[in-house]
């Protein structure tokens, strides 16, 4: 994989960063109490849930094995009308259904992205680019192959597997077509750091409205 094509995939981390980030802070500590105020798993334990034959390096197939069980889970969640396919409606429905829609300050969300990140000289910030911030009709768009209006079992499937993909490949930082400890680790940081700083812009550029 070249750099340039590593490059493209960090939009993927940064566009699951995105709509957790779009929580506002009572949200936020709602979420955590829902939770009852468990921390969340480390990098290690998460790598070794991923890791199914703990050979200590994670796969590709590791990573996209569970998406279709994962895909028909989401699909029967979200199907509230039971028809096999999901409409904009049903797509939009979730914990984040009432977020704000991203896309309306994207570009202003990456340059302070980008200010904060030379202000703290903090490396393990990404800089987004202004597509991780689509509207949840955009989002739907996209996964919408064959532009029938919904999504079926099959697109989301694929779409699942094409993010699962991405975001393997931005984690193999040595092509070797395998994830260790280290650069798991690495990536986590990457987002951790990086989900905080889009947070901060969010909260920032929404309280100025």
């Amino acid at each position: 994989m070249t750099k340039i094509t590593k490059k493209l995939n960090i939009t993927v981390l940064t566009s699951l960063i995105a709509v957790s980030a779009a929580l506002s802070a009572p949200q936020v500590l709602a979420e955590k109490q829902r939770k009852g105020g468990k921390q969340g798993y480390s990098a290690e334990q998460k790598f070794n849930r991923i890791d199914v034959d703990q050979s200590g390096e994670i796969t590709l197939a590791e990573m996209t094995d569970p998406i279709a069980a994962k895909a028909e889970k989401k699909l029967t969640r979200k199907d509230t009308d039971q028809d096999t396919v999901l409409s904009l409606e049903e797509f939009s429905q979730g914990k984040h259904g009432n977020a704000i829609d991203l896309s309306l300050i994207a570009d202003e969300i990456v340059l302070c992205v980008s200010d904060l990140k030379a202000e703290t000289g903090d490396e393990n910030i990404i800089v987004p680019s202004a597509d991780s911030f689509l509207s949840k009709a955009e989002r739907f768009n996209t996964i919408d192959a064959d532009a029938s209006g919904s999504i079926d079992l099959s697109e989301l499937e694929a779409a699942m597997e094409t993010k699962a993909t991405s975001v393997f490949d931005m984690m193999d930082t040595d092509d070797s077509s395998s994830v260790n400890l280290d650069e798991f680790t690495a990536a986590s940081e990457s987002k951790k750091a990086t989900k905080k700083a889009v947070r901060q812009c969010i909260q920032e550029l929404t309280d100025e409205d």
